[in-house]
């Protein structure tokens, strides 16, 4: 077994198609070096094969376009910051120093998402970035890597970089904005659920669609599901919103259990993590349009946007001391509004998908929802 030490070094040598050996000749043996080269030449000759990669300086670094993206690469890029998002848990804690990211969502085309990742001393700019979050900016030295868990590209800042907040007369702002107007434009127009279902096309899709029923799983209610349609009383809405809240794991939401003491267990896969945090639940939302309805899974962070943002942990909060009126009561009002008001369409981004036989017949058909706008 070899193993390093605290004065151990390590030499890239660069691709084994293309090593110059007398270059390296005065730190390794050059007799070594060919046996290395014949051996993986006759048991692994496809390294040989593999492209020459570009060595990185900080001094070639290039704008980059988001949807051209290449992995493991620093990058510059002009961008627009969408949302902004602070893990307040610890990502990983050594030697007692506990480490925390944000996460932005930023786009340089309309609708198009990435994601970007502050690190370390770049987490002390969120101030700066949530007062002028409408403006564009300039990213420089970011890092690009795949999500481990979502396989999508994303962007990290690294201990090089830098950011700038653009002024309107800057000629890379203006540059952006002319760019960012000529390609703003929906990634599919609003579309009828009726020629959906016709096409049977998976893809992204944008209806405008009545909400007649929501549906949420429930295992403490006597049927096992709580019921939200035009026929739910305002009273049995807001009698039923705790059973449609849950506490789980403030970390990755999962629901926690608690024990004979009424103590909530805790989440193993995000130890040391134990904090606890109300969710709204998951819901099947039946939307009709035209005489055709479809059943639409909704995460739970939607359900919280559909009503408002109000955070379930405020339900049981009254709006101001001296009022008698809780969040719980708005939450109930507008959540009764979407289901009685059968003249009201809403806007509704959802990702669709089939599964067809051989005679495009659907043996499976899910539909998940990506946005929710109460204004139309």
């Amino acid at each position: 077994m070899l193993q390093s030490t605290f004065t151990s070094q390590l030499l890239n040598l660069g691709s084994c198609s293309t090593v110059n050996q007398n270059e390296f000749s005065y730190v390794v043996n050059v007799n070594i070096l060919q046996d290395l080269l014949a051996y993986v030449s006759s048991k692994h000759p496809y390294l040989e094969a593999l492209p020459q990669r570009k060595t990185q300086t900080l001094n070639n670094v290039q704008h980059a376009l988001l949807h051209q993206l290449e992995p493991d690469i620093l990058v510059h890029a002009v961008m627009k910051i969408v949302n902004l998002t602070v893990l307040t848990e610890s990502t990983y804690s050594f030697k007692g120093e506990r480490k925390r990211k944000i996460i932005l969502t930023v786009e340089q085309v309309k609708d198009q998402n990435k994601t970007l990742v502050l690190w370390g001393a770049s987490t002390a700019f969120y101030p700066q970035l949530q007062r002028k979050r409408d403006h564009i900016w300039e990213f420089k030295y970011l890092f690009t890597k795949h999500n481990p868990v979502s396989g999508e590209l994303e962007l990290h800042t690294t201990p090089w970089s830098t950011l700038e907040c653009l002024f309107d007369d800057d000629r890379r702002a203006v540059d952006f904005k002319e760019k960012f107007e000529k390609d703003a434009k929906p990634l599919m127009g609003v579309i009828s659920l009726a020629a959906h279902l016709e096409e049977k096309c998976s893809g992204i899709i944008q209806v405008k669609a009545h909400i007649s029923e929501l549906k949420f799983t429930v295992a403490s209610s006597p049927r096992g599901e709580v019921v939200f349609d035009s026929n739910a009383s305002l009273q049995h809405i807001l009698n039923s919103l705790a059973l449609i809240t849950y506490a789980g794991c403030a970390k990755c939401g999962f629901e926690l259990q608690t024990d004979d003491n009424k103590i909530y267990k805790q989440c193993v896969s995000c130890l040391p993590s134990n904090k606890v945090r109300t969710f709204y639940r998951p819901a099947l939302m039946t939307i009709e349009e035209g005489g055709y309805e479809i059943r639409v899974q909704v995460i739970s962070e939607l359900i919280g946007k559909m009503f408002l943002n109000i955070p379930a942990e405020w339900l049981s909060k009254t709006i101001e001391p001296s009022l008698d009126t809780t969040y719980g009561m708005i939450v109930a009002d507008l959540c009764h509004a979407l289901l009685t008001d059968t003249k009201a369409s809403y806007l509704l981004t959802i990702r669709s998908h089939f599964v067809l036989d051989e005679n495009s017949y659907p043996l499976e058909n899910d539909f998940h929802l990506l946005s929710f706008h109460l204004d139309l």
